[in-house]
């Protein structure tokens, strides 16, 4: 259970200084009680058995059977009683409590009997077994009684004699008198109930110790002038001590934490359904939006920055790591930095304490990009599917196209060339165009034909020594009616008699075939297409296809290869269907080589090819 021990001290205190008020032992018993409740922020009491009968009196609220501890309150001359606090309380941190506890029972004893026991007594016997010792202040001579113990703590030989406050601050340490001075005076106004200030002052071994000062101005002149004072010191060195070992050792995990990916946390989800973060690193300003300290002030913060739609899974996930105490692990969406939603993953190992609080100890991290790699291979996965599925398809359609086309094609060559019944010149038209339009389907059919053994993989080729020059010719020999219907120059330039690739013959002069007639299909009357083979002699060789036709707008070139894509020619007058450049580019690099273009709108292009050499 969290406690603060330095609030339990000032509390126990500040219950004395008011009885000092009132000086009424129960209503101070009870106070303590329900201020040890708040502190706590659960039931406890203070119980004790009646001198002359077995009658228990109780201040507070006990604990539920079964969650509570009782501390005895030992205490010389102290009616028997006992300190009621739930299960889990270390009963070292409320040692101040034991001993405020058991002088109050002894002065309510006094009180009920009518023994005489005076203020001073009554604070000694609370105070001496937790390290405090009380003092009392005549301000008017300046006197400073009851300080032989605090004295003795520090090693000096008593002097009360002559000890003043003056001479007391002239061992507290130079940096702490003023504002030493100034909580005083803050008392002495008025500003604040009760004067409390922690200092350091010097012992007889030269050591500087470490003691919180609690005061109360109890008496004043008709004026207002303070004429006496009361309060108490105790040594804080040990305290301190351990209070700057937790902040150094706070300060190595936070230094360790910023260099951690993600948030580490400290979770607790008390019986009652509370819940809140008892540490929260650094990192849960970057994923969550929100600094440290407001998220353990707050968790409800951490839990507005979830997706909404996520909340519920995420809070059921962490019930069911308490119950069984089983390992929480659960990924979920924050919305901070602007609502752009962050894939998160929570990983913790639960502990149920004694009060049967359950805490975890464990990280959050980022898996956005986790999950972006997932939907990534998701969508290439689906997309593949989608490819594959497209180029049976296609292959499956080519073949069962080209069977009926051919039976077309080869009746239309027949009725072409009947002798029996020979056509008219109208009919020789019409057959002729039908001849052109099946050719011009088979070849398209052909191309998808490639596409489709191309994206399969299954394409095969036979690689051998081809001499660039030859195929160039033979390329060329196949297209020069077709230049000069257009109108063009067709030239093969001088040179590269010696330049052989490593090379499939067949599907080399498809490349020829396919860059040439692009260099006449986009040219224009009076144009000229060049096709020059590069001299051979290194490990690669080249041939270049230019032309002075419309040329590419350098946009276009970027998706220029890609499969079905014209650009502007999509809606322009020459016809085509977008395969035979990526044809093209698909067989130079199963070849081994690569294609590259230059072009310039309105100027011409040229075409470059490297295939390795034999």
């Amino acid at each position: 259970m969290p406690m603060n021990p330095s609030a339990l001290q000032a509390l126990a205190n500040n219950v004395l200084l008011g009885h000092l008020d009132r000086g009424d032992a129960r209503h101070a018993l009870e106070q303590l009680a329900q201020a040890l409740g708040r502190e706590l922020q659960a039931p406890c009491a203070i119980v004790a058995q009646t001198d002359d009968a077995p009658v228990r009196w109780t201040v507070g609220e006990l604990p539920p059977a079964g969650q509570a501890q009782h501390l005895p309150l030992q205490r010389p001359q102290a009616r028997q009683g006992w300190l009621v606090l739930p299960a889990g309380v270390d009963p070292a941190n409320v040692e101040p409590l034991l001993a405020t506890a058991a002088a109050l029972l002894l002065r309510d004893s006094e009180q009920a009997t009518g023994a005489p026991h005076g203020h001073a007594a009554l604070l000694h016997a609370a105070l001496a077994g937790a390290d405090t010792f009380v003092w009392e202040w005549d301000i008017d001579s300046d006197w400073l009684s009851d300080i032989d113990e605090s004295l003795a703590r520090l090693g000096y030989v008593s002097q009360a004699a002559s000890y003043t406050q003056e001479s007391w601050n002239a061992l507290i340490h130079p940096e702490d008198r003023s504002a030493n001075h100034e909580a005083y005076l803050r008392h002495e106004r008025g500003e604040v109930e009760t004067y409390e200030h922690a200092y350091r002052v010097l012992d007889a071994d030269g050591h500087w110790r470490w003691m919180l000062e609690r005061g109360r101005i109890v008496e004043r002149h008709p004026d207002g002038r303070p004429r006496r004072m009361l309060g108490t010191q105790t040594d804080i060195t040990e305290r301190r001590a351990l209070e700057q070992a937790a902040s150094d050792a706070m300060q190595r995990l936070e230094k360790i934490a910023r260099h951690a990916p993600g948030v580490l946390f400290q979770y607790e989800m008390a019986p009652g359904g509370r819940q809140r973060f008892r540490y929260v690193s650094e990192g849960i300003r970057e994923l969550f939006g929100l600094r440290p300290d407001d998220a353990t002030r707050d968790a409800s913060a951490a839990w507005e920055a979830i997706a909404p739609d996520d909340r519920q899974g995420l809070f059921s996930s962490l019930r069911k790591s308490a119950l069984a105490l089983v390992e929480w692990r659960h990924e979920f969406r924050v919305l901070a930095n602007e609502g752009q939603p962050r894939w998160l993953l929570g990983s913790a190992t639960p502990q149920r304490e004694a009060e049967g609080t359950v805490v975890w100890h464990g990280t959050v991290t980022d898996i956005s990009e986790r999950h972006e790699l997932e939907q990534a291979r998701h969508d290439a996965a689906m997309a593949a599917l989608a490819s594959r599925t497209k180029t049976e398809f296609l292959s499956r359609m080519s073949h069962e196209l080209r069977t009926p086309l051919n039976a077309v094609l080869g009746f239309t060559q027949l009725m072409e060339i009947d002798a029996a019944e020979p056509p008219s010149e109208n009919q020789k038209r019409r057959l002729r165009l039908i001849r052109e339009a099946g050719a011009h389907l088979l070849q398209m059919i052909g191309e998808l034909l490639d596409l489709t053994r191309i994206e399969s993989g299954s394409l095969a080729l036979q690689l051998g020594a081809v001499g660039l020059r030859t195929a160039a010719e033979e390329t060329l020999a196949m297209l020069r009616d077709s230049a000069a219907q257009a109108q063009l120059t067709l030239t093969l330039l001088p040179g590269g008699a010696d330049a052989v690739a490593s090379a499939d013959p067949t599907r080399l002069r498809q490349v020829l075939l396919n860059l040439l007639s692009n260099a006449i299909k986009y040219n224009r009357p009076g144009g000229s297409v060049a096709l020059h083979v590069h001299p051979g002699g290194g490990a690669l060789v080249r041939f270049s296809v230019r032309d002075t036709g419309i040329g590419i707008a350098e946009a276009d070139l970027t998706r220029l290869f890609e499969p079905f894509h014209r650009g502007p020619q999509a809606s322009g007058p020459i016809e085509g269907n977008g395969i035979g450049l990526s044809i093209t580019r698909a067989l130079v690099t199963q070849m081994g080589g690569s294609i590259d273009v230059r072009s310039t709108l309105g100027a011409g292009s040229t075409f470059t090819v490297t295939l390795p050499a034999a």
